[in-house]
């Protein structure tokens, strides 16, 4: 008996392939490699119960292993430890925990011949009449998705789906379960929940064609104090760490953007980006203590501070020299997010707050769909791999990535900036575009 890797197996036409396979007394132990994390209870110290869908991807696995004649003596998931640091020195010995998975699997087992029964009738039957649904997203996307959106048939202008969230979603299902298909359909009154002023703001929008600006943006705003700090961060979360002391899926942030409004109407812009391939996160926190007074107490305002303020607070475990300067600026973040879900919605915006469904509505010419490859936050993930792991880059493309980045991450908080002076009522700021934006 010897140990493969990636071995195909067939069964009745079922064809899988296994990880790993590795030898034992009773047979093999079949090792499935996920780059999913450790399922850990709240004492972080014992396994919970690993998705679903990784149970039957083994079960399919074994099953079929087990028609090969070859004997199944352990089933496993090996998984990506979310607890362990990377010590350095290509030292990755406990990166993966392994699961032993072998009840659910031996269970999970029983029912495959009826799937592969149940996807025969489906590929040799008609198209199913299945709506569209969550089903078509998770656990993983369905690369038949174009196809069926074109299949779909139209729905309303106004759909139950632009309630947001998962309450707005929750509440979207008892409507759709009382007969409603559009959201211009229910009585207010039936709007209900934490968020029902908000839902009713949508609505309203919705069934008059205008937007909405509620009392009080304007007094939030005008409270804030001068310097004002637009700050955001991009950030990359590797689920085998390069760096030392990381741990898988940490966010290493590699670039922010900050523009800073001395008084109102006078800014300037400041920004750092590391590209050479080592950890990035002294030289960030350096540039960024450098551009933001840590005395001077001005508010540094975000879009979804969950994320700027869980980087700051990583930065500071990770760098203790740093963190009491660190906390302090952690303490000054303002989320602009919930001031405009608070106060702001246009029916354009399709039930979405995001900076990037906000911005065009408030100041149309700047879109995000005119920059160039870089246009989301994935979009900058895969641009600095690309600058710095990339072995055949060229020097002229490297520039072309970085001034991508550049230019995508300034947008970002210039975006707050337009947002915040909309909110204060003052109107589009008078230097549309700081000199640094064309650089």
């Amino acid at each position: 008996m010897l140990p493969a890797v990636e071995m195909p197996m067939v069964r009745d036409g079922l064809y899988a392939r296994a990880d790993a396979l590795l030898p034992e007394a009773a047979g093999y132990v079949l090792r499935e490699t996920k780059a999913s994390t450790f399922p850990l209870k709240p004492d972080r110290a014992t396994p919970s119960s690993p998705d679903e869908h990784h149970l039957d991807d083994v079960a399919v696995q074994a099953w079929v292993l087990e028609g090969a004649g070859l004997p199944l003596a352990r089933a496993e998931l090996n998984l990506l430890d979310n607890q362990w640091r990377y010590p350095g020195a290509g030292d990755y010995r406990g990166l993966f925990r392994q699961l032993d998975v072998t009840d659910a699997v031996q269970q999970r087992m029983r029912a495959v011949p009826q799937w592969l029964r149940q996807a025969r009738d489906v590929i040799d039957g008609d198209m199913p009449d299945v709506r569209m649904g969550n089903q078509c997203t998770h656990p993983h996307p369905c690369p038949y998705a174009a196809l069926c959106q074109r299949l779909e048939p139209p729905g309303p202008e106004h759909p139950l789906s632009l309630l947001p969230d998962t309450a707005g979603k929750a509440l979207a299902r008892k409507l759709a379960a009382k007969g409603y298909t559009s959201l211009l359909e229910p009585r207010p009154g039936e709007l209900v929940g934490a968020q029902a002023a908000l839902y009713r703001r949508i609505q309203q929008a919705h069934r008059t064609g205008r937007p909405i600006l509620a009392p009080g943006a304007d007094t939030f705003m005008q409270r804030l104090t001068y310097p004002r700090y637009y700050f955001d961060f991009e950030g990359i979360d590797l689920p085998v760490p390069r760096w030392v002391g990381l741990r898988p899926y940490e966010q290493v942030p590699f670039q922010w953007s900050c523009h800073i409004e001395r008084a109102p109407g006078v800014f300037e812009h400041r920004a750092f980006l590391d590209l050479s391939g080592h950890d990035p996160s002294e030289p960030c926190i350096e540039e960024m203590l450098h551009a933001i007074d840590v005395g001077d107490g001005g508010p540094i305002l975000v879009y979804y501070a969950t994320y700027e303020r869980g980087r700051i607070v990583e930065l500071a475990k990770r760098h203790p020299a740093f963190a009491d300067r660190l906390k302090r600026l952690a303490a000054r973040l303002v989320d602009l997010h919930p001031v405009v879900k608070e106060h702001f919605y246009h029916p354009a915006m399709e039930g979405s707050f995001s900076i990037k469904k906000v911005l065009p509505v408030i100041a149309p010419d700047l879109n995000y769909g005119e920059l160039d490859e870089v246009q989301d936050g994935t979009g900058a993930q895969v641009a600095y791999l690309q600058s710095c792991f990339d072995a055949e880059l060229t020097p002229r493309r490297k520039a072309e990535l970085r001034r991508n980045l550049l230019a995508y991450c300034e947008q970002d908080t210039w975006a707050m900036v337009e947002i915040g002076y909309f909110l204060e009522g003052k109107g589009r700021p008078t230097e549309l575009r700081p000199p640094s934006f064309h650089v």
